[in-house]
C-alpha cells in the first residue's frame, strides 16, 4: 500500500497540471433586451465561467447601453430568464436533477427582488419551457439508440449478421454512455423529466397499439 502512494501522488499531480490546458476564458451570450419605464433598453446577458470538468456556471447580468452593469445574479449551474409584465424573472437552479429553483429574482429595471416564495412552484414548468429544444434533441437520440438496440438484438447470430450485431451493440453501448454522461454532467437537463416524458410517450404508444388491435379484431 505504501508503494502505491507515490504513484497516486504522481497521477494526481499530472491531472492537476493537465486541467488548466482544458480551461477556457469566460464567455457571454445575449439572452434578450428589456425596456424599462423610462425607455432605457437594458441588455440581458448570460455570463459563463469555466466549469473545468462540468457544466459552465452562468450568471444573468443586466447592462445599460454603455455597458455599465445594473444588476447580476451569482454564478450557478443553470438559470432561465422569463419575461413578465412587471419585468424579468430569473429562475436559478443549483441542480437540474430535480429542477426546482433554489432562488427566483424579479428584475424591475433597477434591481433584483427575491420572489422565491411566490414563484418556486412554477419553476419546473419554466425549466422545461426554457430547455424544450434540449429535451427534444436528447429524447430523439435516446429513442434512436433504444430502437437500434432492440433491432440489433433481434438479428440472427449467424455469419456476417453476428459480426454486424456485435459491432452495432458495441457502438450503441459506447454512444449511449457518452450521451448519458453529457446529459448528467454538462447539459442543464433533468434525467427525471427526460425519463418521465419517455414513460408517457411509451404508454401512449401502447394505448394506441391496443386500440388499433382491438379495432382490427
Amino acid at each position: 500500500m505504501r508503494a502505491c502512494r507515490p504513484c497516486a501522488c504522481l497521477i494526481c499531480g499530472i491531472l492537476l497540471t493537465a486541467i488548466p490546458a482544458f480551461a477556457h476564458p469566460p464567455y457571454e451570450r445575449v439572452a434578450g433586451t428589456f425596456r424599462r419605464a423610462d425607455g432605457t433598453a437594458i441588455s440581458i446577458v448570460r455570463h459563463h465561467v469555466d466549469g473545468i470538468i462540468a457544466a459552465d456556471p452562468v450568471s444573468i447580468q443586466f447592462r445599460l447601453p454603455d455597458g455599465a452593469e445594473v444588476a447580476h445574479t451569482p454564478h450557478i449551474f443553470d438559470a432561465v430568464v422569463q419575461p413578465v409584465t412587471s419585468g424579468v424573472e430569473v429562475y436559478q437552479f443549483r441542480t437540474t436533477w430535480l429542477p426546482i429553483a433554489s432562488r427566483v429574482d424579479l428584475f424591475d429595471g433597477y434591481q433584483l427582488k427575491d420572489i422565491t416564495s411566490s414563484s418556486r412552484a412554477t419553476s419546473l414548468i419554466i425549466h422545461f419551457t426554457g430547455h424544450w429544444v434540449g429535451y427534444l434533441v436528447a429524447g430523439s437520440f435516446t429513442a434512436f439508440f433504444v430502437a437500434l438496440h432492440f433491432g440489433l438484438r433481434a438479428m440472427h447470430k449467424r455469419g456476417w449478421r453476428a459480426a454486424l450485431r456485435g459491432l452495432g451493440l458495441a457502438f450503441v453501448g459506447i454512444a449511449g454512455f457518452f450521451l448519458a454522461y453529457d446529459i448528467l454532467v454538462f447539459e442543464p437537463l433533468s434525467p427525471l423529466v427526460l425519463g418521465g416524458c419517455g414513460a408517457i410517450i411509451w404508454l401512449l404508444i401502447r394505448v394506441i397499439r391496443r386500440k388499433r388491435y382491438a379495432t382490427v379484431s
